[in-house]
């Protein structure tokens, strides 16, 4: 995911939760150099309900360059 996207991420995942969330310290820790591990079942849910929120926002098509990648691998984990 590109480093904006994921920055955008962080700012969305900020706004929706009272307090800084475990996923943006891991967004935060890791940053471009490796991939975040959302292996807690409750973080891809806070992720997918955060990207959820987002595309109802702006629509789907407007989602930046990696989020609906990483909401489908997310989604498919969940089957």
């Amino acid at each position: 995911m590109p480093w904006e996207s994921a920055q955008d991420f962080v700012g969305r995942a900020l706004a929706a939760y009272p307090t800084v969330h475990p996923v943006v310290e891991q967004f935060r820790a890791v940053g471009v150099s490796r991939p975040v591990e959302l292996t807690d079942a409750n973080d891809r849910t806070f992720v997918l309900a955060v990207i959820g929120a987002w595309a109802a926002q702006i629509g789907e098509d407007a989602l930046p360059p990696g989020i609906t990648d990483l909401r489908d691998a997310l989604r498919s984990e969940q089957v």
